[in-house]
Parts: C-alpha cells; structure tokens; sequence
C-alpha cells in the first residue's frame, strides 16, 4: 500500500511502520525543520546532525505509537526530537566530564601520580598525629612541634632551656607515644 503525495502527516506517520516510502516522504516533510530545531539547541554542527539522524531514527520506531486523538503529526515528531536532544546533551556532559578527568590524568606521570599520593598518605597520617599529639605531656609536645617545624634537637633542646639529653629524652618519649596512640611509618614521625 503506497500512501504518498497527497496523504496528510497523520496518514503517512500511520503507514510508516510498512511502507518505507511513506518514511522516506515524512522524512522529506521534516528533515528542515527539525534540523532548524536541533540547530537552535546544539551547540555545535555534529550535535545537530546526530540530532537529526537520531530523531528519523527513533521516529520509524516510534510511528506505531502515535495517536491522532492525542495530538498533531507535528508534535510527536518533534517530541521525539526534542527528546532526542535532550540525550545529546547528556552524553556530550558525560564525555566532556570523562575528558576533563582524563585530561588531569594525562599530565601526570607515574613519579608525579606517586608523589600526590604519597602527600595524600602524609595528609591523612598527620591527622593522626596531631590528634595523638594532643595526648603527650607539654615538654614533649613543645619538643616535637619545634624538631616538626625544622629544628635540630639541640636546637630546640636549647630553644626550650633544657640540657641536649633532656631533649633527645623528650623527644624519644613522645615518638613513642605517637606510635602507639597513632600507628604510623618512621618517615611519618
């Protein structure tokens, strides 16, 4: 059965599911102006053509469903399109957020992806520690916090009024402390 020429959107949408050339002369009656649609609302030329590609074909799936009762060939075509854009959308957010991840990734080499984890470790064991650091009597606290700030012992040992020995004791005493009420490497302490 061969519906063209004359017969109306309705007709055609109707026969598209059987008669491709009733397809082909809804395709004709839209393809500008859904691409005039899809060009209003993309950003770039491939987007509007995907659009247009995709909107045909979820448009011959689709062209059984319609119901004249419930609107206008017009409408449920560019429903479809509309909806079809929508999801062009979606997947250029979804890969301009895969590239902008991966674009990170790229600029790092393998020392570089070591070294930021090996600041994001210290990061995290040096919360550790401050909270166990609140927990060691003060002379010991005063001692660690001066040798952590860039002092030799002997310096803060001197900084503080006391003997060297005293501070190397000070200091042995909280690093002990520290292991045990925050578990961490050597380097970290």
């Amino acid at each position: 059965m061969q519906i063209v020429g004359e017969a109306g959107d309705a007709e055609l949408l109707a026969a598209t599911p059987s008669d491709m050339a009733a397809f082909e002369e809804l395709y004709r009656r839209y393809v500008r102006r859904v691409a005039a649609f899809a060009a209003v609302r993309c950003s770039c030329a491939e987007d509007v053509a995907d659009a247009v590609a995709l909107t045909f074909v979820r448009l011959l799936d689709a062209a059984g469903r319609y119901d004249p009762d419930r609107g206008r060939p017009d409408a449920f075509v560019f429903g479809i399109a509309a909806n079809v854009i929508r999801d062009v959308h979606r997947r250029g957010s979804r890969q301009r957020a895969l590239v902008s991840r991966l674009a990170g990734r790229g600029l790092l080499d393998e020392d570089d992806i070591e070294r930021v984890d090996a600041a994001i470790d210290a990061a995290q064991a040096a919360g550790r520690v401050l909270d166990a650091l609140d927990g060691v009597p003060p002379g010991e606290q005063a001692m660690v916090r001066l040798v952590a700030g860039g002092r030799t012992p002997g310096e803060a040992a001197a900084q503080l009024g006391i003997s060297s020995g005293a501070g190397w004791t000070r200091l042995s005493r909280a690093r002990r402390r520290l292991r045990t009420d925050a578990p961490a490497t050597d380097e970290e302490l």
